[in-house]
């Protein structure tokens, strides 16, 4: 009798931890597939640019469907190249492990912005460029156009976590 209620405990146990790591993977799936989403429908202070972050950031989780002119990169850093503009070079935008990202806009000029994806430099091939120049606003509306097509193309959850992506995330954006 001993014998067969510790065999019953042990199969239980055994049935809530898979149950429990089941669980846990498929929420980190989710959070991680539909950042994206989340994002855009996630509060955050001025100035933070969550969608483009999360996009970047989770480049191998979220759908990054075949486009003409977009092209995928995860060598090193994250970065979607768009070349469907007439420019002297593909525009992109990147991540890096060092939670930094960089816009180039297919002519000369880079800007990179730190972690809150505020801009902290830019610069025109060899030469850098005043920060008090250059217009955030449309600088982020160029960069949305680069990447418009691949946010488009994401979609809702089956199951919508977005409380649990607050949470998560509530120190990072704001």
């Amino acid at each position: 009798m001993l014998k067969k209620i510790t065999l019953t405990l042990i199969l239980v146990l055994i049935v809530a931890f898979q149950v429990s790591v089941a669980t846990f993977a498929y929420t980190f799936d989710n959070l991680k597939s539909y950042s994206v989403y989340y994002a855009q429908h996630t509060p955050h202070k001025p100035g933070t640019e969550p969608v483009l972050m999360e996009l970047t950031q989770n480049l191998f989780w979220v759908n990054t469907p075949d486009i003409d002119g977009i092209d995928y990169d995860y060598d090193g850093g994250n970065a979607i190249y768009n070349s469907n503009y007439k420019k002297t070079g593909t525009p992109y935008l990147a991540y890096f492990n060092d939670n930094s990202y960089s816009y180039g806009n297919g002519g000369f000029a880079s800007y990179h912005f730190d972690k809150n994806f505020q801009l902290i430099s830019a610069s025109n091939r060899t030469d850098r460029i005043d920060l008090d120049t250059v217009d955030i606003e449309e600088l982020k509306r160029e960069i949305y156009r680069t990447v418009q097509p691949v946010i488009d193309a994401q979609y809702g959850p089956l199951i919508n976590l977005q409380w649990l992506y607050d949470w998560v995330n509530k120190d990072k954006f704001n």
